[in-house]
């Protein structure tokens, strides 16, 4: 799939205090926050991700979710289904969740799934999280 590289434009003051209207000026991701709605994975409206507050929100239309627990009561798993029906080839996106010791998330494995089978992976987004003690203090995303 090709990908266009695009560069939005932010509005910015010219730090004069005679300018009565922002410039805009091409975003910089290493110093300005920038954010999405409606981001599409491998070209499928079924994929929406948007980033609010520095965490990714995914949303599947027209789904099912079917969580499991571990024994303490923690979520081991998501598997998110197009529709009601929860059997592998309706099975769209999986996460699997790890903690620490004290029972922090450390990491979020997300696997997306080929629409046509539900068995192969089409993307994988890994979150590690940083905590230290109560406080996260670090989260990294990575997509393969």
């Amino acid at each position: 799939m090709a990908v266009d590289k695009i560069k939005p434009l932010g509005l910015e003051e010219a730090g004069s205090g005679t300018d009565m209207y922002p410039t805009p000026t091409e975003l910089n991701p290493n110093e300005d926050y920038v954010s999405a709605k409606g981001v599409s994975f491998e070209n499928s409206d079924n994929f929406l991700a948007e980033k609010i507050g520095g965490v990714l929100k995914y949303t599947v239309p027209d789904s099912s979710y079917k969580p499991a627990f571990l024994g303490n009561g923690e979520i081991d798993s998501v598997e998110i289904y197009e529709g009601a029906t929860q059997t592998t080839e309706f099975r769209r996106v999986k996460i699997t969740m790890a903690y620490d010791g004290s029972l922090n998330p450390v990491t979020e494995t997300w696997d997306f799934y080929d629409p046509n089978d539900g068995t192969t992976i089409l993307r994988t987004i890994t979150v590690t999280h940083t905590w230290s003690g109560v406080d996260l203090t670090k989260s990294t995303e990575v997509t393969a």
